[in-house]
């Protein structure tokens, strides 16, 4: 059994997976912006998904190393407070000078709600009602 304290304590390896930072940008939750960045990766289904993440701090290198058991880098690091979960919808659009981007939108979850809208209800009919094609099965995802 460990009996060090590891609280407030973490470790970063080298990223041995296939993860691509795809996107970067904001998000606004309970009015507080976050920046955010979507990794592209596969799920344990081996199927392509984004993960979000939200910046917590950043850490740069110490220059002024006063002896040598002193850190290689230092940082800040903002306190991560979770309040529960949220459904997070996104939309591909085009900004008037034409440049591609992912609007996002997030409500309140709840796990007594079906956390599809009624937009992506009619998608979903509509997927079912159709045979695919080529083109459908071709579709880049995500995003």
């Amino acid at each position: 059994m460990n009996s060090r304290d590891e609280n407030n304590t973490g470790v970063l390896f080298k990223n041995t997976d296939q993860w691509t930072i795809i996107q970067q940008g904001k998000l606004r939750v309970d009015n507080t912006e976050q920046r955010i960045i979507g990794v592209k990766r596969l799920n344990k289904d081996g199927k392509p998904i984004v993960e979000l993440y939200r910046a917590i701090g950043t850490l740069k290198s110490n220059e002024v190393k006063q002896t040598e058991k002193s850190p290689d880098a230092k940082g800040v690091i903002n306190r991560i407070v979770d309040n529960g979960a949220m459904t997070i919808s996104a939309w591909k659009e085009t900004s008037e000078r034409g440049n591609p981007y992912t609007s996002l939108k997030c409500k309140e979850f709840s796990a007594n709600e079906d956390y599809k809208d009624q937009d992506e209800k009619n998608d979903e009919q509509q997927l079912n009602n159709d045979e695919p094609t080529n083109e459908d099965l071709d579709d880049e995802i995500p995003f």
